[in-house]
């Protein structure tokens, strides 16, 4: 039993607080929220992230695109608690009240240089204010250590556990027009992240003979975890007509050798090494191929298709947590439909559908990366001819996830909506 906490509680650190196939965010502008499908846009900034290539048929100028998220959530784990007889829920509700992203595009002739700065994965905090099923289960390993005897074990009194996961990207590349229907574009990424733990708990020795406290005992962990690294993307653009336009991208995976600072002195470390102060873990964001199409109706009427392929399995997630084996490649797909009303106003619609990759197996304490539907919608007003205003918001519909293994008995859930708001000004 002790090999399979050792291996539980790897797993649960190594878990991310807002993921998507695999840790990445997949919303990182307004528009993006308003439709779902942008991987073939041409006619907004925010191609820098989901078209670089078709950033050559923006008009000659500047061109920026800025947006604000908000992400309200409410994660749900129901099991028994180790020594008590009824269920019971452990969630939290914590919000993640803004999320930045920018973009900057300079477009002149058959050439546009960009740039822009974004929050590609991660992108919250959890906080599990009543602790964990886990925590007693790891504080028994513990204590029957300390007595020598399997006939005692640790109930939860009160605890806590939160964790954070941020990741902010910087971009930089130059696409050109090859023909009038033709583009490509090449650039690089820098990649800082940020993955934060800080728990603690007071429990209670049990005597499992008499079911009578005999003492109490204790636990905290406060841990940084940081890693930077670089990757690359190459994208291409195609116009078979002024009505279709068609997309692809790759992205290659970006190696992030995780490195802790610990801030406390944890009775736990005996069971996370990598976990001490200076010990590193590798957990790359994967590789992604996309590809996007976009077609004109009429003049009012726009209809869009991307679909994205996460590279999981090859990319480098470390051994330490004992599921690497487990995620399969994830991907997702999403279509939208959006409407000129007038001059100033358009609306749209999008729904996409994530297989993020895990299974029941993957499913722990903090990282259940349970497949998702989103519906979204949101407005667009051209204020004049050089800004306008997009506001959108969505909301997610997520599968249930039952535990097994150790985790057997408990069920995972999950409640996500986003709202943001973004600006456009072209020069």
């Amino acid at each position: 039993m002790r090999g399979l906490l050792l291996m539980s509680f790897l797993v649960l650190l190594s878990g991310v607080v807002l993921a998507g196939n695999l840790d990445i965010l997949g919303i990182r502008s307004a528009e993006y929220l308003m439709e779902l499908s942008r991987n073939a846009v041409t006619d907004c900034a925010d191609g820098v992230t989901y078209n670089p290539a078709g950033l050559v048929f923006l008009d000659d100028g500047i061109h920026l695109n800025f947006s604000g998220q908000y992400i309200g959530k409410k994660h749900t784990i129901t099991g028994t608690l180790l020594g008590a007889s009824e269920e019971t829920e452990m969630s939290s509700t914590k919000p993640t009240p803004f999320i930045p992203n920018f973009h900057a595009v300079y477009k002149t002739g058959s050439i546009a240089a960009f740039g822009g700065f974004t929050v590609p994965a991660g992108g919250g905090s959890l906080d599990y204010e009543d602790g964990l099923f886990l925590m007693p289960m790891l504080q028994t390993v513990l204590v029957q250590a300390q007595y020598g005897s399997d006939q005692y074990f640790a109930m939860l009194d009160e605890g806590s556990m939160q964790g954070s996961s941020y990741y902010y990207r910087g971009i930089a590349g130059i696409a050109y027009a090859f023909t009038d229907n033709f583009s490509g574009a090449i650039s690089g990424r820098y990649t800082s992240g940020h993955r934060n733990y800080k728990g603690s708990g007071t429990f209670a020795i049990i005597d499992l003979s008499t079911m009578q406290p005999v003492g109490t005992t204790s636990a905290e962990m406060d841990v940084d975890r940081s890693a930077s690294g670089f990757s690359g993307v190459v994208s291409v653009d195609y116009m078979p007509s002024d009505k279709i336009n068609l997309a692809a991208r790759y992205e290659t995976a970006t190696a992030l050798d995780f490195e802790a600072t610990a801030n406390a002195v944890s009775t736990w470390e005996v069971f996370m090494p990598y976990m001490a102060d200076g010990a590193k873990q590798r957990r790359d964001l994967p590789a992604v191929a996309a590809i996007g199409v976009e077609m004109m109706v009429n003049d009012r009427l726009r209809l869009g298709g991307s679909a994205n392929y996460y590279f999981i399995e090859a990319s480098d997630q470390g051994s330490e947590d004992g599921i690497e084996d487990a995620y399969s490649d994830g991907w997702e797909a999403g279509i939208s439909a959006r409407y000129q009303f007038n001059s100033a106003f358009a609306g749209a619609l999008g729904y996409s559908y994530s297989n993020y990759g895990g299974c029941d197996s993957t499913y722990t304490d903090l990282e259940y990366n349970l497949n998702a539907g989103l519906l979204s919608g949101g407005v667009n007003w051209q204020a004049n001819e050089i800004m306008d205003f997009t506001l959108a918001g969505g909301t997610t519909f997520f599968n249930r996830g039952e535990g097994v293994g150790n985790y057997a008995g408990e069920s995972f859930d999950k409640k996500v909506f986003f709202l943001a708001v973004g600006v456009n000004a072209s020069f």
